[in-house]
């Protein structure tokens, strides 16, 4: 739905004020050409080619959102767990009325009829078809053919200006610099967006970087003895933790017990085609979690066409969703989880896309989706989802996550407009925690990057290079989650160490986001006493910008149902949920004392060091280095530490 700018055109009419004939234009955004990508030369696009112009107006307020949010989530404040309503937070930071005006301004200016135009409902972008001779004058910049390494074409900008007076007023203006358009035959059709690449789509099955790494297969249809493999009547239990992460472990490791409420929420997400078998719960039930009743389901909440296919089965399809919730209902049970299963079999979806259905506003904000690495809804494709979810469910207490990619993958402004969107959930009250990712030092595939501060996202096989930041864990609005390990052949009563088993702790420092304040004394504590000797060229050791993960659980030797056997599973896919159901748990204590949930964890996190175990040895390797080394305190490969759920409950059942 949009709304007609027939009554703003008069507004403006009667009001505005002439522009100065000679406007002052500045660079809005600029980005250096994707790998894979050669722009033509000999060749230009056709001016007549009709683009879908969207303008994202900047939101109001967000200068003023990490103090809003501190006010609310910082334990020492008076205001601590007042969170805002959904309408308080959207009328808070909706565009101003002024943003609207400067823009239509500008446009009425520029020979963009009024009647061209539409607004979307909640102010947030404004819209537009035009040909493409238009918009290069309009942005003064020249559109181009692109032709990618696997014969795709796309037509794209290598930057393009605004106003200087207007450029306060935009977020971001698609399609432009981020090939998010495909040109088809007919200069009459409008151009059609590309397929989202894996590496930033979540569920894809070719997209394996976050996604849990199987180790051996313990039992069932592909099971082969060998000397040192478990046998189908291995009894799983605290003496032999170092070897096999059960429920039980978890429970001995973090100090907590079977859950006995179920007053709060859990969210576990999950992108289309990634699935869980029901049989496969029902047999991690009987082996593992027998005070779960048979055929017990996650409650399905589907966005955008969502849907727990059945089709396709493998470690691939099926590993990550049956980790997930097999821990996540055993670690709360009784308390029901909630499964967001995001994107339609056809189009796939983004972490975008999820935020939609939680947040009616977010479809719009700043522009709403970008094609280029969203998923666009509705799908137009035979067997496509008709529809667009907006605002269709409410968050669940706790949101865990288990997918993520590199930040370089994407802008600086994508990022930043779904880290506001984070930063506005935990002013609700929502916790949200993102696995950190299996690479160590290095991103998706151990690839990391070839310049410093990977300008360019460029990368390379992972031998050397720059260090390869995750997002959204870069985000200082979610609760980034590292992986640890029972050293090998200790009990599970010992000190654990950082996951050098298979998978090594995804950590280490931004390149786009600032130090939050809640985090900047214990990082400036880490690299006054353990400064790495990397230099500039490997990390960004500016000391000034946002440091991952906050936390860490473990992520080695999970024993998990998958595809009728049982296999361990590693990877921060199993820390995350972990330790979101730990939160769960304490949500829970909170709710039946008649208190609200805990919302955005960290800076009570930070503020209380103590409550959380101390992870000193081990490191994170990648780019044909060690990586960070974890140590006391605070540290990029396990942050804080892991969960004592005996120690936490106190504090926060002692705020208000």
């Amino acid at each position: 739905m949009r709304v007609s700018l027939t009554t703003l055109a008069g507004v403006l009419a009667a009001t505005a004020l002439a522009l100065p004939t000679s406007i002052s234009f500045a660079v809005h955004e600029k980005r250096s050409i994707l790998s894979g990508w050669v722009a033509r030369t000999d060749v230009k696009p056709d001016g007549r080619i009709v683009l879908p112009v969207r303008i994202g107006l900047t939101q109001s307020n967000l200068e003023h959102g990490h103090d809003i949010l501190m006010d609310i989530a910082d334990p020492s404040s008076k205001n601590y767990g007042k969170h805002w309503t959904a309408k308080q937070i959207v009328d808070t930071f909706a565009p101003s009325q002024d943003s609207v005006d400067s823009v239509v301004e500008w446009l009425e200016e520029a020979g963009i009829e009024t009647s061209r135009l539409s607004l979307s409902p909640g102010r947030n972008w404004i819209s537009f078809d035009a040909r493409i001779a238009e918009v290069e004058s309009l942005l003064q910049t020249e559109y181009k053919f692109y032709v990618h390494e696997t014969g795709q074409g796309h037509v794209a900008c290598d930057q393009y200006s605004v106003p200087q007076n207007v450029r306060q007023h935009i977020d971001i203006i698609m399609p432009t610099v981020h090939f998010d358009t495909k040109v088809v035959s007919n200069p009459q059709n409008k151009l059609r967006k590309r397929s989202m690449p894996p590496s930033i789509q979540p569920g894809n099955p070719d997209n394996t970087g976050f996604k849990p790494k199987q180790g051996e297969i313990l039992s069932g249809p592909d099971f082969v003895t060998t000397p040192d493999a478990a046998t189908p009547s291995t009894v799983y239990s605290l003496a032999n933790c170092n070897q096999y992460i059960t429920p039980e472990c978890l429970r001995a490791l973090y100090n907590f017990t079977n859950g006995t409420l179920a007053q709060s929420s859990y969210g576990i997400v999950e992108y289309t085609p990634e699935a869980y078998i029901q049989t496969d719960l029902n047999l991690f039930y009987s082996t593992l979690a027998r005070e779960i009743p048979q055929g017990t389901a996650p409650v399905l909440e589907s966005i955008d066409g969502g849907v727990n296919q059945q089709t396709t089965k493998s470690f691939n399809d099926n590993g990550e969703s049956d980790l997930d919730l097999q821990y996540a209902q055993a670690l709360v049970y009784p308390q029901k989880v909630t499964l967001y299963q995001t994107g339609d079999l056809v189009e796939g979806a983004s972490f975008n896309n999820f935020l939609d259905a939680l947040d009616a506003s977010y479809c719009t904000s700043g522009g709403g989706d970008n094609p280029n690495f969203d998923g666009t809804y509705p799908d137009p494709n035979t067997g496509g989802y008709k529809k667009h979810d907006c605002g269709i469910y409410t968050p669940a207490s706790v949101i865990s996550t288990s997918y993520g990619s590199n930040e370089a993958d994407l802008t600086p402004a994508y990022e930043i407009r779904q880290c506001n969107e984070y930063m506005k959930l935990g002013m609700a009250g929502v916790t949200i925690l993102y696995s950190s990712g299996d690479n160590g030092v290095a991103g998706n595939g151990a690839q990391c990057c070839t310049k410093a501060k990977c300008a360019g996202g460029t990368y390379n096989s992972g031998g050397s290079g720059t260090f390869n930041p995750s997002f959204p864990g870069t985000c200082p609005y979610v609760t980034s989650v590292g992986a640890t390990q029972i050293v090998p052949g200790a009990s599970v009563t010992a000190p654990e160490e950082a996951c050098q088993t298979v998978i090594f702790s995804g950590g280490g420092f931004s390149n786009v986001f600032a130090m939050p304040s809640y985090q900047s004394s214990a990082v400036k504590s880490y690299f006054t006493n353990h400064k790495p000797t990397y230099t500039a060229t490997q990390y960004n050791n500016s000391q000034t910008v946002r440091g991952y993960p906050d936390v860490s659980a473990n992520g080695a030797n999970y024993v998990v149902a998958v595809d009728g056997a049982i296999s361990l599973v590693y990877g921060t896919s199993a820390s995350a949920p972990v330790f979101g159901s730990i939160i769960t748990l304490i949500n829970e204590q909170r709710v039946a004392a008649g208190k609200g949930a805990v919302g955005f964890i960290n800076p009570t996190l930070y503020a209380n060091p103590t409550m959380l175990n101390d992870v000193t040895t081990g490191g994170n390797q990648g780019c044909g280095t060690p990586g960070f080394t974890a140590t006391t305190g605070w540290d990029p490969v396990t942050g804080l530490g892991t969960p004592n759920y005996q120690k936490m409950l106190p504090v926060f059942m002692a705020l208000p």
